[in-house]
């Protein structure tokens, strides 16, 4: 094999790793915050763990999931708007932690809620929220994600 082919192979090979930790790196940065702000009061009147609305201070169409991680959010509120990208507040009617990331499979800048918690999302995250999930190292009867 040439020298020239090797340090080609070599360049394909530093630039792959230097995107891979530059991948990792980003996910190291992103914030997590809690948005607290209200007892959960109508989505746990649902079979739900958690639910998102279209509005601020939880108005407008709801979306309600009764699995425990959601890696894509899909459907529609129940006023009819896509959910996905699209959520201004939520609640987390669980006994867990729950949280939402703006990316799929729980990636990026994250809110999250205490049990029995609900919040408006902060300007990051509202209208680009794109999975969800109960996620607690902190108690044992908690799913992680």
């Amino acid at each position: 094999m040439s020298v020239k082919k090797t340090a080609s192979r070599l360049a394909v090979i530093g630039a792959t790793a230097a995107l891979a930790v530059g991948g990792l790196g980003g996910q190291a940065n992103a914030s997590f915050v809690n948005i607290d702000s209200w007892n959960t009061f109508e989505c746990n009147k649902t079979a739900a763990y958690f639910c998102l609305w279209y509005g601020p201070n939880h108005t407008g169409g709801k979306w309600t999931s009764n699995v425990v991680a959601v890696p894509t959010i899909s459907g529609n509120f129940s006023d009819g708007n896509p959910v996905r990208n699209n959520a201004a507040s939520a609640e987390n009617a669980s006994a867990c932690n729950v949280g939402i990331w703006v990316y799929p499979n729980y990636m990026g800048d994250e809110n999250w809620l205490s049990p029995e918690k609900g919040g408006n999302l902060t300007p990051y995250l509202r209208n680009n929220e794109a999975s969800m999930a109960l996620d607690d190292a902190t108690r044992a009867f908690c799913p992680t994600v």
